[in-house]
């Protein structure tokens, strides 16, 4: 049975390593709440050459959970707190293909 009824967020799960100052990487993870785009406008996204990873990001994340600021407090979500996340290098990129990922249909993995 499939019902066709589809959510309009999604959330998507994030998990990578920042390297320090004397590069060593700490692992990180963290959740986005997205808006769900549907195929048609996803396809334009993906075929566009004139919008950037950051300015389509910036377009469809609307909260996050569990990041924290320095002090490991629970760090409210806001346009500059997005701006500061995208500001490290790399992490559009991670964020951009963990929105891909969650949004797609996973098959059922075998035993």
């Amino acid at each position: 049975m499939f019902k066709l009824v589809v959510s309009d967020t999604i959330t998507v799960p994030v998990a990578g390593r920042l390297p320090d100052a004397a590069g060593n990487f700490t692992p990180f993870s963290f959740s986005l709440t997205c808006r769900r785009l549907p195929a048609d406008k996803l396809r334009d996204v993906l075929t566009s050459e004139d919008l950037l990873t950051t300015e389509f990001l910036r377009s469809v994340v609307q909260g996050w959970s569990s990041v924290m600021d320095e002090g490991g407090n629970p760090l409210e979500f806001s346009a500059g707190a997005l701006d500061a996340l995208l500001n490290i290098v790399g992490m559009g990129n991670l964020l951009y293909a963990a929105y891909l990922d969650a949004c797609g249909v996973k098959g059922k993995a075998k035993n």
